[in-house]
């Protein structure tokens, strides 16, 4: 049997320290039919000597400013060949034969749209933190909890799935993966796999190391868009106003977590409020 063409893209943007190693990471991959694409958000640290490295061995790669994440992705997604695509962020790492156990469970069941696995956490040198396990999709349970379990690295989607359910969400900057997996279990299945399929980096310098502003409105935007109350909205905007409490955004922060507790009361939504007010009074 044939096997599927694959896109994969690599957004990056100021990850010099961490690319090569997401590059040959997927480059190493013993899967025929695989399309690599870097999408590099204009660089200034030699992020780009680095894929000029390994051109001749890409489809193709730009850099560019652009707004995101989620544009780049998008901007890659729309010129994409591959019946099956994903992403690996530049500072992850596939693990051997990811591709091709996403790519047979997805073959095996033509009505799953999406496919992940267990995630390793390392740090910046590439040591154990802890396993990130692949729990089974339950959309009502992440509506509720607000929570993704969707293990993105090493996940691939179908591209009947990025028609029925891209493009990404352009405004959001951390919670657009999220968005979009809810998105396909509209339309079809998404299963979760045992399998270890890629590392996730965790470091001073990541997304998800910092951003609390953003983030937050992130969460905003998500419990209006995509959640409609309940304990759900209330722990988005819980989240919210913890990240505009961080960022010192002390009015935003109230007014979230004011929202948070009509929804869903809870003792940390409470406290963290009463946190904000105090330090909004102070000289």
């Amino acid at each position: 049997m044939t096997a599927p063409p694959v896109t994969i893209v690599t957004p990056s943007l100021n990850q010099a320290a961490f690319l090569e190693e997401a590059i040959e990471s997927v480059l190493a991959q013993d899967y025929p039919a695989l399309e690599y694409a870097v999408v590099d958000g204009g660089s200034g640290d030699g992020s780009v000597d680095v894929i000029r490295r390994y051109e001749d061995r890409l489809a193709w790669w730009t850099s560019e400013r652009d707004s995101g994440q989620a544009q780049a992705l998008n901007k890659a997604f729309a010129r994409a060949r591959g019946d099956v695509l994903g992403w690996l962020a530049s500072d992850d790492v596939l693990l051997p034969g990811a591709v091709r156990r996403v790519v047979d469970e997805l073959e095996r069941d033509r009505e799953t749209l999406l496919v992940y696995g267990e995630a390793l956490f390392v740090d910046e040198s590439g040591a154990e933190i802890f396993a990130l396990p692949a729990r089974s999709f339950d959309r009502y349970e992440m509506l509720r909890r607000c929570e993704n379990f969707v293990v993105q690295p090493g996940s691939l989607f179908s591209r009947r799935a990025w028609e029925l359910a891209g493009p990404l969400d352009e405004d959001s900057h951390y919670l657009f993966d999220f968005a979009f997996a809810l998105r396909v279990a509209q339309h079809g299945r998404v299963r979760a796999i045992d399998d270890r399929l890629a590392l996730y980096r965790v470091h001073a310098a990541s997304k998800s190391g910092g951003g609390s502003l953003l983030k937050a409105r992130d969460y905003v935007r998500f419990a209006e868009r995509e959640l409609e109350g309940g304990e759900g909205q209330a722990r988005a905007l819980l989240a919210a106003g913890d990240y505009f409490y961080d960022a010192r955004e002390l009015g935003e922060a109230r007014r979230a977590l004011a929202r948070s507790l009509r929804l869903h009361p809870t003792g940390r939504a409470a406290g963290l409020l009463a946190r904000a007010v105090a330090r909004s009074a102070l000289p």
